[in-house]
C-alpha cells in the first residue's frame, strides 16, 4: 500500500511537469505526444521505482521493529511513513499543511472547517 502511493506521488510528479510544458501545440497534437511521452517515460520508471521502494519501505519497517519491539515497531513505523504521505497528497491536491491546521486545530480547541 505504502509502495503504491509512494509511486502514484513520484509519476504525478513526473506527469505535472511534463503536461506544465505546452510547447504552443495544438492541444490535440499535444495531448497525443505527451500521452506517448508519459507512456515511454512511466512504464519503466514504474516498475524501476516500484521495486526500490518496496525495499526501502521494508527496510523502514524492519528497523521501526528493531526499535519498538515487532508487532508496536511495525505500527509505528507505519503510521509514521502513511501520515507523512498523507501530508503529502494532502498538500498537494488542496494545498492544505497539515501542520498549519493540526496547530490552529489545537490552539482554537476545535478543527476548523475548510
Amino acid at each position: 500500500m505504502i509502495s503504491v502511493l509512494t509511486v502514484n506521488l513520484l509519476t504525478g510528479f513526473i506527469t505535472d511537469k511534463i503536461v506544465h510544458y505546452r510547447l504552443g501545440l495544438n492541444p490535440i497534437k499535444f495531448t497525443a505526444i505527451a500521452m506517448l511521452v508519459l507512456v515511454f517515460i512511466l512504464v519503466p520508471a514504474y516498475s524501476y521505482m516500484s521495486e526500490r521502494i518496496e525495499i526501502i519501505v521494508a527496510r523502514v519497517l524492519l528497523s521501526g521493529s528493531g526499535s519498538f519491539g515487532k508487532i508496536f515497531g511495525l505500527l509505528v513505523s507505519f503510521s509514521l511513513v502513511f501520515t507523512l504521505l498523507f501530508a503529502i497528497y494532502l498538500y498537494q491536491w488542496f494545498n492544505i499543511n497539515l501542520i498549519t491546521y493540526l496547530s490552529t486545530a489545537f490552539s482554537k480547541g476545535s478543527i476548523p472547517n475548510l
